[in-house]
């Protein structure tokens, strides 16, 4: 659990998507559209609430791990748990973007370019966090 919730919390600041590959940049890369736009955004720059529900749940397994002996409070913190695996699943697999359309500036009829957002390591090490807190969870709830 306490390994989970630091992972999870370290995870937030790593990159959770990379938003504009260099196809994109390369055709759009001075676009008014793009100004601004972090390339490689941390779950802090995508999110405005679930980056803060995820920090609030790593700071839940790590109390549960130093001082819970609960099984309410396990399960409860379980629970997040499971809801949080499911949203950083679904962000692994939909990359997160901060749904710019752009027109391509070298096509000879308008036409949009292509969002090709990829996942970043943040997805991957929420997944792995979660995946550990909730298997120290389980053998905690198991235990009591």
């Amino acid at each position: 659990m306490l390994v989970g919730g630091v992972l999870l919390f370290v995870s937030l600041f790593l990159t959770w998507s990379h938003q504009l590959p260099s196809s994109v940049l390369s055709a759009a890369g001075s676009s008014p559209g793009l100004r601004g736009v972090p390339a490689n955004p941390t779950a802090w720059q995508v999110y405005s609430i679930a980056d803060a529900l995820l920090a609030l749940l790593a700071v839940g397994l790590v109390t549960v791990a130093l001082a819970g002996r609960s099984p309410g409070a396990r399960i409860a913190v379980l629970l997040a748990a499971a809801i949080a695996l499911a949203f950083v699943a679904h962000a692994l697999s939909s990359p997160p973007t901060n749904g710019v359309l752009l027109l391509n500036p070298v096509a000879s009829s308008p036409q949009y370019l292509h969002p090709a957002a990829t996942a970043g390591a943040g997805e991957t090490v929420a997944l792995v966090a979660m995946a550990l807190a909730a298997a120290g969870l389980l053998v905690g709830l198991a235990t009591d």
